[in-house]
Order: structure tokens, then C-alpha cells, then sequence
């Protein structure tokens, strides 16, 4: 792989082909104001960005065409923070592929709609230290093939019972509401939905989550389709530092469902919520690692991931779900008026 010059502005070092043949630096800030500006809804010019790379591979490859391969893939993640005029616009980590590999892809698409596979490696003061590694060649047709003795035992996942059944009008929902044919609807409480918006103190320092607490019901209107009624949020306890902000642990979960089996009842854990330090936009809900949080550890499809976006003294509240694994969908936030059954 051929040498880049040395420089202290930070830019991407662009290689073409998977013979990674060095070509051109372009300047980091435009890839990244590409990135960015449609998130925030304005311009960010003469915007600071300060970038803080994490020494962590990220498992997933960019989709889309052209490839786009991080050739410093061993620091796969960055803490992102954007300030203009003194102001903090923004404050989130994400992997490198969402905020870099994507509008580069983008770019490149655009300016050489010919070639099929770039390298790239960021590049600028604290990373002269990070190789650049190209990757082995993925040959074509190649299947992975696992040998090995018989199972000698294996786990199947017992079938939860039927949830009770239940109509949106038992909630107080009129078909003025906002509807959509999801196959999961949120109902949240009017206390539940309070204290999101503005009982829990959260800090705008460091994005904070806990757990949504509720019952579970079978649409009796949609066959096949949930309804998920939030009566409690709930502040994760002994959470700890990670790219995120924080992180479930296991006593984090051993707490709450304390909690959930003193409240009694069909109360049950019905998904999670968590914050983000920025005002919300239609371009950005949920991130890649909140995808992969809730994909990972709330993998029921109609398990909420609830989220608040932080805008001064305001607050914003979005919910998603992950139906039939088909990704991560916005549901409609609807507040319960009554509560009939």
C-alpha cells in the first residue's frame, strides 16, 4: 500500500481499488458537514468538530454501492461533538461507517460512478500512530462450512402465553389519533408520558436511559398485531460507561425486574428509552449502536425503544420497535385518556 503525505489538517486518504492505490486527501469537515448539516437542519460553516476515536472494530460492512472499506478499521467508532459560536449543537457517538464511510460513499458515487471498491483511512494529529490495514481479498463463491460431531444437547426457547386481548379505544385512543398499520402500537400513560418530557431529570452532559415498564396485549382489532401499554419509566441503575453513554448490565436488569415483580399485576418489561444531546430532526432518530443495542438485547418485535432528544429546557419523545426484523420502524407516540378495562 503506497504512503500518504504527512499533514496536520485532518482529511480522508482515498485509495482506489482493492489494490488500494493512494489518490487523493479530501478534507474531513466537507465529508462530515455532508454527514451532519441535513441531520441539523443548517449550515455548518465555520463549525469545530471534535473527534474522538475509540479503539473498537465495527462488525458491519457498509451497504451500498460503491464498497467502501475503512482501512483504519480497528478504530471503528467516534465520539462526535459540534459547536458554532460557542454553541453545542451536537454530541453523539456513532461508527465511522454512518458518519464517514456513508456520505463518503456518496461523494465518490458521484464524482466516479465507475469505480466498484474504495479504501479509506482518516487521517490528522493522534492517528499517525494507526496503521492503515488492507484486508484480505474476499474470494468469490466462498461459503463457510462447520464440521463436528453430533448436538448433544441444544436449547429451545420456551413459547410465552397468548397476551390478553385489547382495542386502542380501551386505551382512550379515537380515531382522530395518529394511526399507522404497524403491527405494534404504543399507548404511554399520561404520568408515564409526563415524566419523560419533563419529571425525570436527566443530564445534558452525558446521554442517560432506563427502562419502560408496562403490560402487553394482543390487538383485538388486527389479528397478529400487539399493543403495548407504558405506565413506569425507569432509571437504569448500576449502568456503566461505554459508547454509548452508559450500558445495561446484568444487575441493571436483576433491579428492574425486582421492580417489575413488586409492582404485580401483568406489569412487565416492555422496552427502553435513552437520550440524545441534540434537538431531534426527521434525518436522525435512532443511531446504528442504539440499533444494535435494542436488536441485540430487546429482541422482542414489539419491545419499545423509546427516545428523548434533549434541546435546552425542551424535550422531544419518539418511539420505535423492531417488527419481524425488518428494521427499526417510528410509531406514533399516542397518551392514553382513560383507562376502561
Amino acid at each position: 500500500m503506497s504512503s500518504t503525505p504527512s499533514t496536520d489538517e485532518p482529511g480522508i486518504d482515498l485509495y482506489r481499488t482493492d489494490d488500494y492505490v493512494h489518490i487523493a486527501r479530501l478534507n474531513l469537515v466537507t465529508v462530515l458537514r455532508v454527514a451532519f448539516e441535513p441531520v441539523l437542519g443548517r449550515s455548518l460553516a465555520g463549525a469545530r468538530f471534535t473527534l474522538s476515536f475509540r479503539r473498537m472494530s465495527d462488525p458491519h460492512p457498509l451497504d451500498g454501492e460503491p464498497e467502501v472499506v475503512n482501512l483504519r478499521g480497528g478504530h471503528g467508532y467516534v465520539d462526535i461533538r459540534i459547536t458554532q459560536d460557542g454553541v453545542l449543537l451536537y454530541q453523539h457517538p456513532h461508527p465511522v461507517r454512518e458518519v464517514v464511510a456513508r456520505p463518503l460513499q456518496r461523494i465518490l458515487a458521484e464524482r466516479y460512478p465507475d469505480e466498484q471498491h474504495w479504501g479509506f483511512g482518516v487521517a490528522g494529529a493522534g492517528l499517525e500512530q494507526v496503521a492503515l490495514v488492507r484486508p484480505a481479498p474476499r474470494p468469490a463463491g466462498a461459503m463457510n462450512v462447520r464440521t463436528g460431531g453430533s448436538r448433544r444437547f441444544h436449547v429451545e426457547e420456551v413459547p410465552e402465553p397468548e397476551p390478553p386481548p385489547a382495542a386502542p379505544a380501551d386505551f382512550g385512543v379515537t380515531p382522530d389519533d395518529p394511526r399507522d398499520d404497524s403491527p405494534t402500537q404504543v399507548v404511554f400513560t399520561a404520568e408515564a408520558h409526563a415524566a419523560l418530557l419533563g419529571g425525570l431529570p436527566l443530564s445534558h452532559e452525558v446521554e442517560e436511559g432506563g427502562f419502560l415498564v408496562g403490560q402487553l396485549f394482543r390487538d383485538r382489532e388486527r389479528p397478529g398485531a400487539h399493543l403495548v401499554r407504558i405506565t413506569e419509566a425507569l432509571p437504569a441503575q448500576r449502568t456503566g460507561a461505554s459508547l454509548l453513554r452508559f450500558t445495561f448490565t446484568g444487575e441493571s436488569f436483576l433491579r428492574v425486574n425486582d421492580v417489575v415483580s413488586r409492582l404485580g399485576g401483568d406489569s412487565r418489561l416492555v422496552g427502553w428509552y435513552h437520550t440524545h444531546l441534540f434537538p431531534a430532526s426527521a434525518a436522525f432518530g435512532l443511531s446504528d449502536v442504539d440499533v444494535a443495542l435494542h436488536e441485540g438485547v430487546f429482541r422482542r418485535p414489539w419491545h419499545v425503544a423509546g427516545l428523548i432528544n434533549l434541546d435546552g429546557p425542551d424535550r422531544r419523545l419518539r418511539a420505535y420497535c423492531a417488527p419481524g426484523g425488518r428494521g427499526m420502524a417510528e410509531l406514533p407516540v399516542l397518551v392514553e385518556r382513560q383507562w376502561t378495562r
